[in-house]
């Protein structure tokens, strides 16, 4: 590794910064590790000043722990002055469970399994022309078309806003912790919100948002801001971290066609195969919170009212939890215990949706040729978070 390469590297293990520029995906790697290996916590002066976890046991019990560490000051840290809060993982109870239990009905299990044959056709229909083609990008023309059409299927969104929600997302992450306000990628998320808003009360049916816009909470009709929280809180959340794992985990298995010819050979792996794409490479790289009273962790002391990050990342790389972590390995046995999901009150509401898509992508893909990566795909990091793929340009086997 040459000097230059490792000046940010040192630099950012010793003053973690996730927005810094030069903490790249492939820094990130190092960086993270690095960190993981402290038996403390960490802290950095970076915004004020953060404490960082990074082992496994660590960050499950923080998460566990709601009461100490909040999350009602906002997870995502910083973020531009006036950014309403997402629902329901920028609020504590008992506001939090109100609100998950409004936003929990389309992702239950049982509703999710009953989408099965919805998604497995789609699927199918973004793949095929892939495969006959011999050739395409499935960051473009798979991950990010299923992951927000099955969220339209879930949740009733409209053609328009299913256009949309990509290219607002990217605006929302890239400004978020850089402006100091709202003001330039705020009024177009609520505006396409109003929007399904207004389709849904004038055009009622079975869909969830048309439910949703005539519910109560606490007894009281939803207002504009709490359905402005829950739906952008869906068009987000709902699509970009499945994107983002779909591209990842056939990124890998582009690289590595014996394990694409073994999971046709035993399909019962799928599923193996999706927990530890999201052990090994989490999603959301990060959350913060900030504690309600004087912790000590590890001998550590950290003070009431400290912003805390769980390094998930790291947390999953945690060799005391998972041996050879950096390994992708389909044998693990317990790839499934991974923190990408969270854990406790605000658990992911959507994991049974996202894994039914990622199982789905590999079972029709295990109906066609092996294929292989043709170039080393460009990969970026958004709001220093979620690491996005550009494109997974791929060529399938001929015959």
């Amino acid at each position: 590794m040459t000097s230059t390469r490792q000046d940010p590297i040192e630099r950012l293990t010793r003053r973690f910064d996730y927005h810094d520029p030069e903490y790249t995906p492939e820094v990130a790697e190092i960086v993270n590790r690095e960190i993981g290996k402290n038996e403390g916590v960490t802290y950095s002066e970076a915004h004020g000043g953060m404490w960082i976890l990074s082992r496994y046991e660590q960050v499950k019990a923080a998460f566990k722990d709601h009461a100490t560490y909040s999350s009602g000051s906002g997870v995502f840290f910083p973020r531009a002055a006036g950014t309403p809060k997402f629902s329901p993982i920028d609020f504590d109870p008992p506001e939090h469970r109100a609100r998950r239990r409004l936003m929990s009905p389309p992702l239950q299990q049982d509703v999710v399994r009953s989408l099965e044959s919805q998604v497995a056709e789609l699927t199918s229909r973004m793949v095929r022309p892939m495969v006959e083609r011999g050739h395409g990008d499935f960051t473009g023309e798979v991950s990010k078309p299923l992951a927000i059409g099955v969220l339209a299927i879930a949740l009733g969104l409209s053609e328009s806003a299913q256009h949309q929600i990509r290219e607002l997302t990217t605006t929302l992450w890239a400004r978020l912790s850089k402006n100091p306000d709202l003001t330039d990628f705020w009024p177009e998320f609520r505006q396409l919100v109003s929007e399904e808003v207004r389709r849904a009360k004038e055009e009622p049916g079975d869909s969830y948002l048309s439910r949703l816009v005539g519910a109560e909470l606490n007894g009281e009709p939803l207002s504009e801001e709490t359905l402005q929280s829950i739906i952008v809180s869906y068009c987000i959340a709902g699509h970009e971290t499945t994107m983002n794992t779909i591209s990842r985990m056939l990124w890998y298995l582009g690289s590595n066609p014996l394990l694409q010819e073994r999971l046709k050979a035993e399909p019962d792996l799928m599923p193996v195969a999706a927990d530890e794409t999201l052990r090994r490479w989490c999603p959301t790289d990060r959350f913060t919170r900030v504690t309600t009273r004087d912790v000590t962790i590890a001998g550590t002391a950290i003070p009431e009212g400290s912003r805390v990050v769980f390094l998930l990342d790291a947390a999953n790389r945690d060799p005391d939890k998972f041996p050879d972590p950096d390994t992708f390995s389909l044998d693990r046995g317990n790839s499934h215990q991974h923190l990408s999901f969270g854990f406790g009150i605000h658990h992911c509401m959507g994991a049974h949706l996202a894994r039914l898509e990622l199982r789905i992508v590999l079972q029709e893909l295990a109906r066609h040729p092996v294929y292989h990566l043709t170039e080393d795909p460009g990969r970026h990091f958004e709001n220093g978070r979620h690491i996005v793929f550009e494109k997974v340009p791929v060529k399938f086997e001929t015959s």
